[in-house]
């Protein structure tokens, strides 16, 4: 089968409904920083996955593998954790996992737009049935991500209008600030 070479344009996330209207990336400079270390590892993995990179079977699955060892690292970060995060975070992490969703969502419907055109090695020889198996099951988990993200959205709304209109006393003058800073940010 011939390669066939997309824009970076064309991987990247397109706007759409269920995407929120924070920008995550503007909001890092006010959040909590790893030490050095951390924050070199963090730009190694950045280089690694940036504009300038080869393409090919084994960036996959590194890329799949950093996803899991992030997701699992975030879930007993909030589990054990939880009641250490404050509103500015949460915000925060809603609009990351929005953004997230939404790139999982857009991805699993590129695979099944490729599958269905018969567009991976091997899947031409894949019976019509079982092909038509796959390409129905990822167009439903494309059509749930959607659900899924847009749920992430109006959470990620709701709790910036609390920001917007709180209804709580302060913790601190500073908690008050960066609720504000993080309305403004998003």
């Amino acid at each position: 089968m011939a390669a066939s070479f997309m824009s970076v344009e064309d991987n990247m996330l397109k706007p759409t409904w269920y995407l929120t209207d924070g920008d995550w990336f503007a909001q890092l400079p006010d959040a909590p920083r790893l030490d050095e270390d951390g924050q070199a590892a963090i730009e190694q993995v950045a280089d690694l996955f940036g504009y300038d990179f080869y393409l090919g079977r084994a960036k996959t699955v590194a890329a799949v593998h950093v996803m899991l060892l992030a997701a699992e690292h975030l879930g007993a970060n909030l589990t054990y954790t939880g009641n250490s995060h404050d509103l500015a975070d949460l915000i925060r992490l809603l609009n990351g996992l929005n953004l997230v969703q939404a790139h999982l969502t857009q991805i699993v419907q590129s695979i099944a737009e490729r599958a269905a055109a018969r567009g991976f090695d091997e899947l031409s020889e894949v019976p019509a049935a079982a092909l038509r198996a796959l390409t129905d099951s990822l167009s439903t988990a494309g059509a749930n991500g959607e659900v899924c993200a847009g749920h992430l959205k109006e959470a990620h709304f709701t709790l910036r209008g609390l920001t917007l209109y709180p209804s709580r006393k302060a913790r601190d003058p500073a908690a008050d600030a960066r609720l504000s800073q993080t309305w403004e940010q998003t």
